[in-house]
């Protein structure tokens, strides 16, 4: 479960959520957004919901879980206006145990559970955060935010929840003005309150999410370039990322909270884990890969995040992959028929990266137009049209055509390759340029960048 939050409101908290929401469903997500702002219910509005059933009626005995949630645009379910939740510790056992077994379906059907919580540091929204795996803090550059952001901080501290904390910075003009932002609010947190807070990233100031709002939509879904919702898809790959290699697998339960469970680890078991001698280790691994060869009721989408958290350890235990990337990612190619879109977004990325890591193209000049010409070669009207989109280019960037030599334009003309019309002007402007004279196109050629030869 991951809670989204703010200091204050007018942050722009709720719209995170629902556009961070059908983001994250966008990349073939299981998503359910909790509306857990009870006061405002704003995700209702934001996606043009009018609901006839909310928690309450769980909570009676007269709905199940199932029957209250709304199907909103971008493929998520939302659970409306819930209020009552974070009074768990005052609800009588039966209406505890609706509410869980509630919380448990939502946590079993959907890859993420997300709830808007209330702005502030009320007692409802410290429930939500003190359940939560991760907690998206949301600020803005405006000062009472940050100060507001810092305050929920330390009522976190003083309540003792330690749940981690990604920031997103909204309403920037830029990433530099992001990471302006945050590293002023990091360095205020970290000094005065000594906890850690990470950036998941930001929004840009954009009208697009003001019309969105108006009309009472996803920016993603009013215009899916605005730069605003370029900033949503990155959030989305960041906060995915995020929860498949570093969140533990169990954590941020809502019905545990509510439940209040008191299963304990069993230490001795735990520091016994921990002085497994080479032989164990050795049993231990081939033990565990003849259950996954052999286990019949083992879905893939298990074995896959165990052997991905296998990989995370690894690479966080020696600092290095347990296996050649290169190789894998062959593999991987080979097996797929070596799809052609795939194939051209690694290779497009791979140079994109290089490009930024070393600050320098990956091909020179000459390696480039070499590449092109290969590219182009026995093809007339290929060449021709890269030799046009050269020359169109060369004249928006300098104002003026590129440098011809004289043996090709004589050449050219020599070859037929001009219309009488065009005949007729260089006739024209050969004759005006004669009657300037010698010395006005001498001065005229030594004026001109020596790009190319004249003859």
């Amino acid at each position: 479960m991951i809670a989204v939050t703010s200091g204050k409101g007018g942050v722009g908290k709720t719209n995170i959520s629902v556009n961070l929401s059908v983001a994250l469903a966008s990349r073939r997500r299981r998503v359910c957004l909790f509306d857990a702002d009870t006061n405002q219910a704003n995700v209702n509005i934001l996606l043009g919901l009018r609901p006839t059933l909310t928690l309450e009626q769980v909570l009676d005995g007269r709905q199940r879980i199932d029957d209250i949630l709304l199907k909103a645009p971008g493929n998520i379910s939302v659970v409306p206006a819930a209020s009552g939740i974070a009074d768990g510790t005052d609800l009588d056992e039966a209406r505890r145990g609706r509410l869980t077994d509630a919380l448990i379906t939502l946590e079993h059907d959907f890859d993420y559970l997300l709830v808007d919580t209330a702005a502030g540091s009320s007692r409802d929204v410290i429930f939500f955060l003190r359940a939560a795996a991760l907690v998206l803090l949301v600020i803005t550059p405006e000062p009472t935010s940050l100060t507001n952001a810092f305050s929920l901080i330390r009522v976190m501290r003083r309540e003792n929840i330690h749940t981690p904390i990604q920031v997103i910075v909204n309403q920037v003009a830029d990433a530099h003005e992001f990471r302006a932002v945050f590293r002023r609010f990091k360095g205020a947190v970290e000094k005065y309150l000594q906890c850690h807070v990470d950036a998941l990233g930001h929004i840009v100031t954009d009208e697009t999410v003001g019309t969105a709002v108006r009309i009472q939509r996803p920016v993603i879904f009013l215009r899916y370039d605005a730069p605003a919702s370029l900033c949503f898809y990155e959030l989305a790959q960041q906060l995915d990322r995020l929860a498949t290699d570093h969140l533990p697998i169990n954590t941020g339960s809502l019905s545990a909270a509510v439940s209040h469970s008191t299963a304990k680890l069993d230490t001795a078991g735990m520091a016994e884990l921990h002085t497994l001698d080479h032989e164990r280790v050795h049993n231990l691994m081939a033990h565990t890969l003849e259950a996954l060869r052999t286990a019949s009721n083992l879905r893939q989408e298990d074995m896959a995040a165990g052997i991905n958290a296998l990989m995370n350890a690894f690479t966080q235990r020696f600092g290095v992959m347990p296996f050649p990337l290169d190789r894998t990612l062959y593999q991987y190619l080979e097996l797929n028929g070596y799809p052609a879109d795939l194939c051209r977004s690694i290779v497009l990325t791979l140079e994109n990266l290089y490009e930024r890591h070393e600050h320098q193209p990956l091909r020179d000049i000459e390696s480039s137009v070499a590449k092109l010409m290969a590219d182009a070669h026995d093809d007339e009207p290929r060449m021709a049209a890269l030799a046009l989109h050269v020359a169109s280019s060369f004249k928006r960037q300098f104002n003026r055509p590129p440098p011809l030599s004289g043996a090709a334009m004589i050449e050219s003309i020599e070859l037929g390759q001009h219309a009488p019309q065009t005949l007729m002007r260089m006739q024209h402007a050969i004759e005006v340029a004669l009657q300037a004279g010698p010395q006005a196109n001498h001065d005229r050629i030594a004026a001109t960048p020596s790009h190319g030869s004249a003859s």
